[in-house]
């Protein structure tokens, strides 16, 4: 498979270089010292990014970029701005000119290659992968259950541009139809079956074991971090959560007590209240996804019930 071609322009010649050295295994690096030497080399060749220095002599970044757009090769091609400092007015230019993002130097290597990547995901060049996938579908899910209709439109939208699977893809269009329609609950009710569909899938492809664990005892064990809660004692709900979540408990349930966790560190009990208490409900509904292949699910049990020494002792009994 041919390298995709990375078009670099900075007027530091050891920029260059360091550019080409970090990326060269996987990209093949084009060098150029100038925008003029660029735009030149645009008038015959294509790339798949350019990665654009801001600051420059003579041309910067801006006006070069403005040339780049006007040439039939540099028309749609994403670019990256690179720049010494955040400047607002700067990073406003470019993303008029349609920049698809900016690395503040001097950048990190990660971080780089991390960015270039997301770049081309959004491009539909690179597929997404099924992780990033769930969390952005669970993200729509939480905007529409929270009314936030415009804003779960806007993701949708930009989920469509990635490249991922007919089965996904075909649900994610038929759900941005509903909420232009105003069908929210339409909506809501084909993203849950495209996190059921992705949990699925993310648990068999699951390289990581993770201790079994009855579906009965999953609420249990919210139960108590909620009781700690409204005893204040945050630290202790923290750690209970934590312990939750080395067992199967399936993605979904596994990424709302990772946010509840992140409430919690943040000092936001109710908030990680409220959310426990929703997930709480689905778990009862059984309409919240958790591992497969697990015990059948029983009724969820009260706040009274796990005081009584037949749920205390079940627990004690596995921790030993």
């Amino acid at each position: 498979m041919e390298k995709m071609k990375i078009l670099a322009i900075d007027d530091n010649t050891v920029n260059l270089a360091t550019l080409e050295q970090e990326l060269k295994s996987k990209y093949e690096v084009i060098p150029m010292i100038s925008g003029r030497r660029a735009i030149k080399y645009l008038y015959r060749e294509q790339v798949d990014l350019i990665l654009l220095d801001v600051d420059m002599p003579i041309m910067d970044g801006v006006e070069t970029l403005k040339e780049i757009r006007t040439q039939e090769n540099g028309v749609t091609v994403p670019v990256i701005f690179l720049t010494a400092k955040k400047d607002k007015a700067t990073v406003l230019d470019g993303v008029k000119l349609g920049i698809m993002d900016y690395i503040t130097k001097p950048f990190d290597p990660k971080d780089l290659h991390e960015r270039i990547e997301r770049v081309f995901k959004r491009m539909g060049v690179l597929p997404m992968e099924e992780e990033e996938l769930y969390k952005r579908v669970m993200s729509i899910l939480q905007d529409m259950r929270n009314d936030h209709i415009k804003q779960a439109i806007v993701k949708v939208e930009e989920v469509l541009n990635y490249q991922i699977e007919e089965e996904v893809s075909g649900r994610i269009r038929n759900v941005l139809s509903k909420l232009k329609q105003s069908d929210v609950e339409g909506a809501i009710n084909m993203v849950e079956r495209v996190v059921d569909y992705l949990d699925s899938k993310l648990a068999i492809n699951k390289k990581t074991a993770s201790l079994p664990i009855a579906e009965s005892e999953i609420p249990v064990r919210i139960l108590y971090a909620v009781e700690d809660l409204r005893n204040f004692k945050r630290v202790d709900a923290i750690k209970k959560l934590k312990d939750l979540q080395r067992y199967n408990i399936g993605h979904y349930v596994y990424n709302v007590v990772n946010q509840s966790i992140k409430l919690l560190e943040d000092y936001d009990d109710v908030s990680a209240e409220e959310q426990l208490q929703v997930l709480l409900n689905e778990l009862k509904n059984g309409t919240a996804p958790t591992a497969s292949g697990g015990e059948k699910k029983k009724e969820m049990p009260s706040a009274d019930q796990i005081a009584s020494v037949g749920y205390h002792s079940s627990i004690n009994k596995e921790r030993e």
